[in-house]
């Protein structure tokens, strides 16, 4: 009796996972997320005080660093100058993701207990994806048809197409790791080249330079590690037409992208898009603060310009500064971020708490190498490998963007459970059981 109890609990707290991961790249719809999340989080809570929490080995170096980081953040955030909104960022935002990340350690034994749980991720983006085309077609059909780069469909959308191109950068790399290295049904993997296709063409639209970059370099380099070198070939011919297509068009619609090609695109402040104003006061708060920070979240940065605000302040700064923080966002809270994730973090939880995230993907890393060590070809070592280029992804959109929060950071600490599951299969599970569970890619010698 007591089994078959446990065993409903799991399920249960497996169908609100479900709906809490469901529900992350759309921009409406909290009230699922919330409820789900919730709901997960009490039924996790009543495990943990029956003893019926499994599969978490507390000395791990991963699970080590995670609560460094929680206790950190907690910790800087009641000492901070804004205690209040710090704490509520945490309960908001790293608190939730933790959670997740051991509900995911706690629930799932294999690669193959996991994998309807990758469909979930592969499949929420998708329906994203088919409803951001057609609220554009409805919305914009002349627009749609010409298929042109411009910001007018993300600046008019109010449902799913807006914030598309954040999400792109985890969900799309993700997809392709997952279509290259799992086995499934065709059409599973139908729906993920679709998905892969008409992801990469509503990117290109969104007219986001970074983005695009950093989902064209994951997947350059997912192939390479999923070893498809035909398609790198076709990926890297693709890629030479399109720069030729682009230094010659008169097309003002690839003006923007045609901005890549140009160095001082990298170093300028025109060409980074006003950044390194924005950065330096960031770096001039940080400098104030730099072990400790102001406490997690970085909604706050707003109120700290409001408090030196002054002709004494800017003097020295470039005037892209004043025209982000002052003209375009009118010092309103949350509406200025760092935009570069390192600056974020350390603004946020400090210098310390920044080499503690370090360290945390270290540990990822570790995990990641010594999955790819296992002397077994088989489906979760494929993905694992592949899923680097998630990684890579990450870090590029975050050098003018900051993302490790809300939804993107529900998908990354999901993102490193997967990949702390599949090393604990590997490192303590029977060889022969796994192939079985898993599927062996290609027959051992």
């Amino acid at each position: 009796m007591s089994q078959m109890r446990d065993l409903n609990i799991s399920t249960v707290m497996r169908c609100l996972l479900f709906t809490l991961i469901f529900f992350q790249p759309f921009n409406h719809f909290n009230s699922f997320r919330e409820i789900s999340f919730y709901g997960l989080s009490a039924l996790f809570l009543l495990k943990l005080v029956k003893g019926d929490i499994k599969n978490i080995i507390l000395k791990d170096a991963t699970i080590i660093t995670l609560f460094l980081i929680l206790g950190w953040s907690v910790a800087v955030s009641v000492f901070g100058p804004y205690p209040e909104e710090s704490l509520n960022a945490v309960r908001k935002n790293l608190l939730k993701h933790v959670v997740v990340f051991f509900v995911i350690l706690s629930e799932f034994n294999s690669f193959r207990d996991m994998k309807p749980l990758l469909w979930v991720v592969v499949s929420s983006f998708a329906f994203v994806t088919v409803a951001s085309i057609t609220e554009n077609a409805v919305k914009d059909w002349d627009s749609f048809v010409s298929l042109s780069p411009s910001t007018m469909w993300r600046a008019t959308s109010t449902y799913f197409f807006a914030n598309y191109s954040d999400n792109s950068t985890f969900y799309l790399p993700f997809t392709a790791a997952w279509f290259l290295s799992a086995k499934e049904a065709s059409w599973k993997k139908w729906i993920g080249a679709l998905t892969l296709t008409a992801g990469l063409a509503l990117v290109y639209i969104y007219n986001a330079r970074t983005h695009l970059l950093a989902v064209l370099i994951s997947f350059f380099v997912i192939l390479i590690l999923a070893r498809k070198y035909r398609m790198v070939a076709v990926f890297v011919i693709a890629a030479v037409l399109s720069i030729s297509i682009i230094t010659t068009t008169k097309y003002e619609g690839l003006s923007r992208y045609k901005t890549l090609l140009n160095p001082d695109t990298y170093v300028t402040d025109s060409g980074l898009t006003n950044r390194l104003g924005l950065w330096q006061v960031v770096i001039d708060f940080i400098r104030e603060r730099p072990a400790t920070g102001y406490g997690y979240g970085w909604k706050k940065l707003a109120w700290l310009v409001q408090e030196k605000d002054s002709e004494e302040f800017w003097e020295g700064l470039p005037a892209s500064a004043y025209d982000y923080y002052v003209v375009d966002a009118q010092l309103m809270y949350g509406r200025v971020s760092p935009h570069n994730l390192p600056l974020q973090i350390a603004f946020e939880i400090g210098l310390a708490g920044l080499a503690m995230y370090l360290l945390l993907w270290y540990t990822i890393a570790g995990k990641i190498s010594g999955i790819a060590k296992a002397d077994r070809n088989i489906e979760s070592r494929a993905l694992t490998i592949s899923s680097i280029g998630v990684i890579v992804s990450f870090a590029c959109v975050n050098i003018t963007n900051s993302l490790w929060q809300e939804n993107y950071g529900m998908m990354i600490f999901l993102y490193m459970a997967v990949i702390a599951v599949i090393h604990r299969e590997l490192s303590s599970g029977n060889p022969l059981t796994m192939q079985r569970n898993e599927g062996t890619i290609k027959k051992q010698s």
